[in-house]
């Protein structure tokens, strides 16, 4: 019996041996795994490529793409993805079939063309490849991220994606099998030398002293003891255990249906992200500025129309044909990308999206700038749709990129201490009457200020006429942001007119140079009307607070005059 304790012993042993060194040699898997896509999939102008790819983030993965002819893949977040491939036909690759290391595809029907996906804001990042590329898989910041493949938009997207990382987990149990292998031998063969050296028939003595018995070699237990067969029991049942070690595979299986669809590992659901990060932010800004600097200099207006739009666009292209007529009126300010000093950056995902910046350099001696941002659906770039110098002594709040506070408010939204459409309104209002019941709503501004100085001297130069204000807020110019205090920041546009008629039958109205260039005329019997634009942004205090409406940005443009 000894003797068949310790041949078990042995070979289990071996075996152990064997199959702990086998797993860190010819067994081993390669020690870069790969999946593939084998599916025939119908040609479609984009592939998706989905975060179910890279669930381990601690391990680096490859994503090959091979293609024929030039591709662009994207990154973006998965939700915009989604928003900017909408109705068109795509594939879509969302994760990894461990058993059969296979790419888990799908094709689904839509439009069969395209925007050119190359160049849009709504990427973090982008690369062009001819023919073949290997993207390192990186996720920017928290949440789910998708790369998007296209050629043109019109031509077949890229379907032949390979996936690979590190197999670094391929052999967990070799080291202890082999120690448990060797322990097993040891023993195996220690049992046999014990056996061969113990006596075939006992000698049993004639006396029985204290601490001696009979049938017991003065070496200590025998193999056949009660304590050496728990031993070889126990490491059995250790060798056993341990044996059955498999390589790595790329992601577990699916519990209760025994898929490879890899799930996604992060919760994203009620989270806050900005809708753009920072170095997306300073993409696009220098593409504003270099776009705007463009317009400016040749003073065309059709150079802007790529990242500039709305009253933005409608107010630089009045500027460039005064200027062009020769009318006295300043160039607009240039706008700069950087240095930012404040960026409130919405979290909001719907369409359209907008973003309020302050940007300017101290050197420059001028003062910052806002300026208002907005990306009207997925497939559009951001245009500048407002930009308005701030006043001396007025404050932005500061605000960094990635504030989950920071959200997209209508412009009747009441959550704030008076309504974005009310507060514009009442500003409207009490500049055109300095003597307003909406003027305890507002803090001291040097804008409000000098306006009613000017239009108190201007009425005071003119007793032979009537002069008359009248404010318009444009209701759709109206974009609106909260604050990480419960306030919100507002970027509005107004326009003002100032009718001027004479007092008395036969009375004249005079006109300054630049409003009598731009009427045909210095005088005129019947009067005149001026029109400017008064572009504003202000911050109205949250709900409960006590504070007043603080203007931070505001100017004023001559528009139009017009003989009665």
């Amino acid at each position: 019996m000894r003797i068949i304790i310790a041949a078990i012993s042995i070979l289990l042993g071996a075996l152990a041996l064997v199959v702990g060194i086998g797993q860190r040699t010819f067994w081993a898997p390669p020690e870069i795994a790969t999946a593939t896509v084998q599916t025939d999939l119908e040609d479609a102008p984009v592939t998706v490529i989905g975060p179910g790819i890279a669930t381990d983030q601690e391990r680096p993965v490859d994503v090959t793409i091979e293609a024929d002819g030039q591709f662009t893949a994207a990154l973006g977040r998965s939700a915009d993805v989604d928003a900017w491939v909408g109705k068109a036909a795509h594939n879509t690759i969302s994760g990894i079939d461990s058993d059969t290391m296979a790419l888990t595809a799908e094709h689904v029907d839509g439009e069969a063309k395209v925007p050119n996906p190359k160049g849009s804001d709504l990427w973090v990042a982008s690369e062009s490849a001819d023919s073949h590329l290997v993207h390192r898989w990186t996720e920017p910041a928290d949440g789910d991220w998708s790369l998007l493949l296209a050629a043109d938009g019109k031509q077949p997207a890229p379907t032949q994606v390979t996936v690979s990382w590190e197999n670094d987990a391929s052999a967990p149990f070799s080291i202890p099998l082999i120690i448990v292998g060797a322990l097993l031998v040891v023993f195996g063969i220690a049992s046999l030398l014990v056996a061969g050296r113990r006596p075939r028939d006992p000698q049993v003595t004639g006396t029985t002293g204290a601490g001696s018995g009979p049938g017991t070699p003065a070496g200590g237990p025998g193999a056949g003891s009660p304590a050496l067969k728990r031993t070889a029991a126990v490491l059995t049942a250790v060798a056993l255990v341990l044996v059955p070690a498999v390589p790595a595979s790329a992601a577990p299986a699916d519990s209760a249906s025994g898929s490879a669809a890899v799930s996604d590992p992060t919760d994203t659901e009620g989270d806050a992200y900005p809708v753009v990060q920072p170095e997306q932010l300073d993409r696009i800004l220098e593409s504003v500025a270099d776009t705007v600097a463009a317009g400016d200099k040749a003073k065309d207006a059709k150079k802007l129309t790529s990242r500039v739009g709305d009253r933005a666009l409608a107010l630089r292209k009045v500027n460039y044909s005064q200027r062009s007529d020769d009318v006295k009126v300043p160039a607009p300010d240039p706008v700069v990308a950087a240095p930012l000093r404040s960026a409130a950056v919405t979290t909001s995902t719907d369409w359209p999206r907008t973003l309020m910046v302050v940007t300017g350099d101290q050197e420059a001696k001028r003062n910052p700038q806002v300026l208002v941002l907005k990306q009207e659906d997925p497939r559009s770039n951001y245009e500048l749709v407002n930009a308005v110098t701030m006043m001396s002594g007025s404050e932005f709040p500061g605000i960094a990129v990635g504030d989950p506070s920071i959200r997209t408010l209508g412009a009747k939204d009441d959550s704030v201490a008076v309504a974005p459409l009310t507060a514009a309104r009442d500003l409207a209002a009490y500049l055109g009457d300095p003597k307003s019941k909406k003027k305890d709503e507002f803090a001291k501004s040097p804008f409000i200020t000098s306006t009613h100085d000017e239009q108190a001297a201007l009425v005071k130069a003119n007793k032979d006429a009537k002069i008359k204000y009248k404010r318009e807020v444009d209701e759709k110019s109206l974009h609106v942001l909260s604050t990480p205090n419960g306030g919100a920041l507002v970027s509005a546009y107004m326009t003002s007119t100032m009718s001027a008629t004479p007092k008395e039958e036969g009375g004249t109205v005079k006109l300054d140079d630049a409003s009598a260039k731009l009427a045909g005329g210095t005088s005129s019997r019947e009067g005149v009307d001026i029109k400017y634009a008064e572009p504003v942004v202000f911050y109205i205090p949250a709900d409960d607070s006590k504070d007043k409406i603080r203007l931070i940005a505001a100017e004023s443009l001559l528009l139009s005059a017009k003989l009665k």
